[in-house]
Parts: structure tokens; C-alpha cells; sequence
């Protein structure tokens, strides 16, 4: 029995720390996620940030970054390579978890971080041609010499800041799913494009509207879905008048209008 006593010990503690470094369903390594060194607590930090100073070896010239009262960056470079380098690297900081779990999502990896409730939407990923698609718009980038320095500059400006980044200041969401981010490649630019396109416009709602527009007619069809919506707001305020003189642009024709009329 006394034996016995003396093993409850090394036994719970083995227990204990396998716990506590194990990730168990959707949660996280208690362990790593709750140390106060390397856990989320490292994370805390303030948001006082007025102006960041790069000046890396990627760059040719340095660069000021200046932000804003609502935190909205303003990159100022020499020259084009550079300022394309900074987006790369303000973006991944500001967005980098979100940026690269997209990816994931365009491409059909979802189920790799949270398992095998993703595989139906990995599935349909893959088989409605994402990849496929981001492949050809990267190797057709890769055509136009200019463009593609550009997005090589973008991409090593995400990698500087991903190489800069200690474990212990991954974005919270990684130490949620128990994941580190991978480097960035242009085909994730590719994949990221690709998957906003999607988001956008993978839909078909033509057909519906013109039934409701035949139906119902045009004053009722654009009373319930306006272009403009009520509740957007308008980036430029109310009674801002314009200093410019508009280009005169063609009307194009109704698709509506008869021949007759």
C-alpha cells in the first residue's frame, strides 16, 4: 500500500504535464496557452504606435510609416520596390493570422489547423478550382516583369515580418489552434485574390432578379434591392463640394429598353 502511495505522485505529475502540453479536441495546450512568458499574456500590449522607421537590409532607402488616429497606416517610400516591401510587412502585422488562414480556406487546407469538420469545405475548394485558378493568375503575373518584382517585394515584406515575429508574439489565434504561420509565397497572394473574387461575385442572381423584375416591375425591384443602400454612409461627407471637373462618359444602354423605344 505504501508503495503504491509513492506512485500517485510521479504518476499525476505525468499525467499533469502531458495535459497541459496536449492539445484535447478544439482546445488549445493549456499549458502553453496560459504561460505568462510565452502564452497569450505576452500579447498584451499598448496601441500607441504613431510612427515606425524601417530600415532593413531588403530596402534600398529607408521608410516612415506614419498612423493615424484610427490606426490606418501611411507608408512613405522612394520608390516603388520599397513601398510595395513596407505594405507587405504593415499588412502581416496588422492581419496576418486572418491573412493566412484565408489561404488556407481559398486552398482547401482548412481541415490541416481544425481538423476533419473542414473537409467537406476542403473538398468543394478544390474541386471548384481555386488552386487551379490562383496557379494560372501567378505564373501569368510572373509574365509581366514589372508587376512580378512588385509582388516578390510584397511577399519578402510579409516574410520579414513573419521571420521578425518570436513564438511567443504569434497572433493570438495561432496559440488558440496550436499552429505557427508558414511563409508566404505569391501563390498565397494568388490564393487571397482569388478567394476575395469569389466572395464577391460566386453567385448568379440574374435570373432571379429579372423573374422579380418581370413580375413585380422596376420601381418595385429597385425600391427592395437599391444599388446604393440607405445605410451606407459615404466615405465623403454630405455637401462636399467637388473641385474637379468630371469626365463626360458615355450612358450605356438599358438592357431593359426595347428596340421600339
Amino acid at each position: 500500500m505504501m508503495k503504491f502511495r509513492y506512485l500517485i505522485l510521479p504518476i499525476a505529475t505525468t499525467l499533469l504535464i502531458w495535459v497541459l502540453n496536449t492539445r484535447i479536441g478544439t482546445l488549445p495546450p493549456l499549458g502553453k496557452f496560459l504561460d505568462p512568458f510565452h502564452g497569450y499574456l505576452a500579447l498584451v500590449d499598448s496601441d500607441d504606435l504613431k510612427r515606425l522607421h524601417m530600415d532593413t537590409p531588403q530596402l534600398e532607402s529607408p521608410v516612415t510609416v506614419i498612423f493615424d488616429s484610427l490606426r490606418i497606416p501611411h507608408i512613405f517610400a522612394e520608390n516603388d520596390i520599397d513601398l510595395y516591401f513596407a505594405q507587405g510587412y504593415i499588412m502581416a502585422s496588422e492581419r496576418l493570422w486572418q491573412m493566412e488562414f484565408q489561404t488556407h480556406a481559398a486552398g482547401g487546407r482548412l481541415s490541416e489547423i481544425v481538423g476533419e469538420k473542414a473537409l467537406a469545405y476542403d473538398r468543394f475548394q478544390r474541386r471548384v478550382g481555386m488552386v487551379f485558378g490562383a496557379e494560372n493568375s501567378a505564373n501569368a503575373l510572373k509574365k509581366d516583369a514589372e508587376l512580378s518584382k512588385l509582388e516578390n517585394a510584397f511577399t519578402e515584406g510579409i516574410n520579414a515580418y513573419i521571420a521578425s515575429l518570436p513564438k511567443d508574439q504569434y497572433p493570438l489565434e495561432y496559440k488558440i489552434l496550436d499552429y505557427a504561420p508558414e511563409p508566404w509565397t505569391p501563390l498565397k497572394t494568388s490564393l487571397l485574390l482569388k478567394y476575395m473574387a469569389w466572395m464577391l461575385t460566386g453567385r448568379n442572381t440574374e435570373l432571379t432578379y429579372t423573374r422579380m423584375w418581370n413580375e413585380m416591375g422596376q420601381d418595385v425591384v429597385e425600391e427592395l434591392f437599391p444599388i446604393y443602400p440607405w445605410f451606407v454612409d459615404p466615405i465623403i461627407p454630405p455637401g462636399t463640394k467637388y473641385d474637379f471637373n468630371p469626365l463626360p462618359l458615355d450612358q450605356p444602354p438599358n438592357l431593359y429598353q426595347s428596340k421600339a423605344d
